[in-house]
């Protein structure tokens, strides 16, 4: 697979778990150890739609090196590389070494055996150590599926690093563990000596806003990749043009529209082979059905079903209009052009279905895009997966059409933590906001210059259709080559989307962009409907953590019995009994923590 085409998918190379799974896996430790971590400190109703002035250092840290001070302000721009007009985002820039310190750093990430390799012989590795003088020794410990085992234990035993690399805390530990000292405040740090991460909030506010505790203090060099595609991959439809132009039908506009396509791709059988199945998704593998299908009837931001109304947190799946939802996905049951397979089906069969040997099968999938369904295999005009494109969000029956918009989508990388132990953390500062340079992301994110990546001469085109700016050949880059996304990264949209492509042969990656932009940014949610990211002290994140998980439990067995008449939908008592045991659950106490948060954060 080339480079444009497995970006694509890229967002998921690197675990970014949820907040509940973060809390299930990491809460546990986290308060079991809090007595010991403590002593450890040494070191509405939906309607459609430059320089600056060194500051102080801190007294915890050690007193800044003669070379540290001298890495304030940014280096003059590399001739030489062209940017599309407008560019907000890293830039390549002259670099020099920080430090001539012998002192050898230890710096725990995560393991990658695949694309990384041994981080220590890794050329990447080299390269940043040659060219920032900063040697780092790497620990690294297995996080596959968000596992923090062994980072749980060296923070409960106090034997920690230096710092911590782009590992899953989530935003509640590294709160936590700042307010106790085992994690080292980095505002002033970041003030004197990380020029990039201060263009970078400059860029976006909200990574600032985001990145500080509830004591109002950083603790961790932020990361951020800003996936154009993905703020809306949760909720993105797709249908099969051919499967139209067979039928002579248009791209429905509505709820009725919808319904009565996929009645006549089930009666006129659209694949001409007697197996045509209308409507297919795997809410195991990510794409829940309730975001798409909601969307004509309210704002649903998906998992856990909360959003904002006027500044209030608010649960959507006990609203007159998700019943109303339900509603339309029983009516697409009754009319035999939905299967219950909807709400069971697995990867492997979605990707069965997709991949059937000579003829397509599947007119409409609920997916993030046709890699679900099948291997993309090549970028050739009559690749398979061309077939496929967007289905725009509904018009229901009150004229509400969202496509559910994520805004906070580019923050999810915790990037570089200090600890306690470091002696010379603005060192490490240095060496995070290094990372953010355009020449150093690329190696990071692509491994070596001119064998896996290059820049691009003038005239080239972009993924947006602007002046280019570089490309690779392959992705993920060559076996220890490149860092995979493990880097302190500064990844923006005019970054990622300045990849240059052939715009008579659009990738797979284009085709992403387009179908967002054209299909569903024009609907998105307003900013001020979504929830942002919060931060909960340990016994509102345990109480939290239980009543999600026993809601989304309720919720999603609920929406299945609903939409496929094994309950009632229009019974008003099996209606009260469903909304009963929301009630029963805690929703109350779930909304007043997730309010005190949310004023105490964004309010405050």
């Amino acid at each position: 697979m080339t480079g444009t085409q497995g970006h694509a998918a890229e967002h998921s190379a690197k675990p970014a778990l949820p907040r509940r799974e973060f809390v299930r896996r990491g809460l546990n430790m986290a308060i079991g150890t809090a007595g010991l971590t403590i002593g450890l400190a040494s070191c509405s109703d939906d309607k459609p739609a430059a320089k600056t002035t060194p500051a102080p250092t801190p007294t915890t840290a050690a007193a800044p090196s003669k070379q540290a001070k001298q890495a304030a302000a940014l280096g003059p721009e590399l001739p030489g590389i062209e940017y599309p007009a407008g560019y907000l985002g890293p830039k390549a820039r002259k670099l020099r070494p920080f430090t001539t310190s012998n002192r050898v750093f230890t710096v725990v990430t995560s393991e990658d055996t695949t694309v990384v390799g041994d981080w220590n012989k890794n050329k990447f590795t080299k390269w940043m150590a040659e060219q920032t003088g900063l040697k780092v020794k790497f620990q690294t410990v297995s996080t596959s599926g968000g596992d923090m085992t062994k980072v749980n234990a060296m923070i409960a035993s106090g034997d920690l690093p230096d710092a911590f690399l782009s590992m899953p805390f989530s935003r509640d530990q590294i709160s936590l563990y700042g307010r106790q000292g085992i994690f080292a405040p980095l505002d002033d740090l970041i003030s004197r000596y990380a020029p990039r991460v201060r263009e970078a909030y400059d860029g976006y506010p909200d990574l600032k806003v985001l990145a500080k505790s509830t004591d109002g203090k950083t603790y961790a060099i932020p990361g951020l990749n800003d996936c154009y595609h993905c703020r809306v991959s949760a909720s993105r439809t797709w249908i099969n043009k051919s499967f139209l132009d067979t039928l002579g039908a248009k791209m429905p506009e509505t709820t009725d529209d919808f319904r009565a396509l996929l009645k006549l791709m089930k009666d006129k059988d659209a694949s001409g082979h007697g197996d045509t199945m209308p409507l297919a998704a795997s809410i195991t593998d990510g794409d829940p059905v309730d975001r798409y299908f909601m969307s004509p009837f309210m704002y649903n931001p998906g998992e856990p079903w909360l959003r904002l109304d006027d500044e209030k947190v608010d649960f959507v799946a006990n609203k007159p209009q998700w019943r109303e939802g339900l509603r339309y996905l029983r009516s697409l049951y009754d009319d035999g052009t939905m299967s219950s397979q909807l709400f069971t089906m697995t990867r492997e069969a979605l990707v069965k279905l997709g991949s059937t040997p000579g003829h397509d099968r599947l007119g409409v999938i609920r997916t993030s895009g046709p890699e679900k369904l099948m291997d993309l295999g090549n970028n050739s005009p009559d690749a398979r997966w061309r077939r496929y494109v967007p289905l725009p969000p509904l018009k229901g029956p009150k004229g509400v059409r969202y496509a559910t918009w994520d805004y906070y989508q580019p923050y999810q990388y915790s990037g570089l933590v200090v600890t306690k132990n470091c002696a010379n953390p603005e060192l490490l500062v240095q060496w995070a906001d290094f990372q953010m340079d355009l020449t150093a992301t690329m190696g990071a994110y692509a491994g070596t210059k001119g064998d896996n990546w290059w820049w691009s001469k003038k005239g080239a085109k972009s993924i947006m259709g602007k002046q280019a700016t570089w490309n690779d050949d392959v992705w993920p880059a060559p076996v220890s080559t490149s860092w995979n996304q493990y880097s302190v990264m500064y990844r923006s949209n005019d970054f990622r989307l300045s990849q240059e492509i052939d715009p008579k042969n659009p990738t797979y990656e284009a085709n992403l962009y387009e179908a967002s932009r054209n299909a569903y940014e024009p609907y998105r949610q307003p900013k001020k409907f979504q929830l942002p990211p919060l931060i909960f002290d340990q016994e509102a994140a345990a109480t939290n953590a239980d009543t999600a998980l026993a809601l989304k439990n309720h919720v999603e067995l609920s929406m299945a019995q609903f939409a496929t008449g094994k309950l009632d939908i229009n019974d008003d008592g099996v209606w009260k009994t469903y909304l009963d045991k929301i009630d029963k659950i805690g929703l109350s106490q779930y909304l007043a923590n997730y309010q005190r948060a949310y004023d105490a954060q964004m309010k405050g």
